[in-house]
């Protein structure tokens, strides 16, 4: 009886650090591998927003994308968002110059590959320029509200 409990109690607390472990090692921020430009964005809002669009640019290869949480909540006002930037193959270059244009969507709205979402609950901000190696993480932080306007910041 004894060994059973002592089994249970061994069980128990192995499950316990399996699940220290697990929730500590998450929240260890990302690393940009070595062909990519990683982008931490802080939100630093005063209200929680539906997505966040990027309209970029690198090296002249330009596309479009956006944030959003999959269960269809808003981000939160001080989320910390991550977006990277992969080396084109055959690119020899050790950084690239970036272009890019975030867009706030106030409201949340399905996302969609065209990036089209209702006109009153997008507010686009002013873009950034700069270079950056692969291999760096680059912050940014968005600050603002939908009553004063938002801003993008290079840290």
């Amino acid at each position: 009886m004894k060994k059973r409990k002592f089994a249970v109690v061994l069980i128990a607390l192995l499950a316990l650090a399996l699940a220290l472990f697990a929730v500590f090692s998450s929240n260890r921020p990302p690393k940009a591998a070595e062909n990519e430009i990683l982008l931490k964005i802080q939100l630093d809002l005063k209200e929680d927003i539906g997505l966040l669009l990027i309209d970029h640019s690198v090296n002249g290869n330009e596309g479009s994308g956006g944030m959003s949480n999959a269960d269809r909540s808003m981000l939160g006002r001080d989320e910390v968002l991550y977006w990277s930037f992969e080396k084109q193959p055959g690119d020899p270059s050790e950084t690239a110059e970036l272009y890019l244009r975030f867009s706030v969507v106030t409201e949340y709205a399905a996302p969609n590959f065209d990036n089209i979402y209702p006109e009153e609950t997008v507010i686009p901000l002013e873009p950034l320029s700069f270079s950056a190696r692969y291999g760096e993480i680059v912050s940014i932080r968005i600050v603002g509200d939908d009553v004063n306007g938002f801003c993008a910041i290079l840290e």
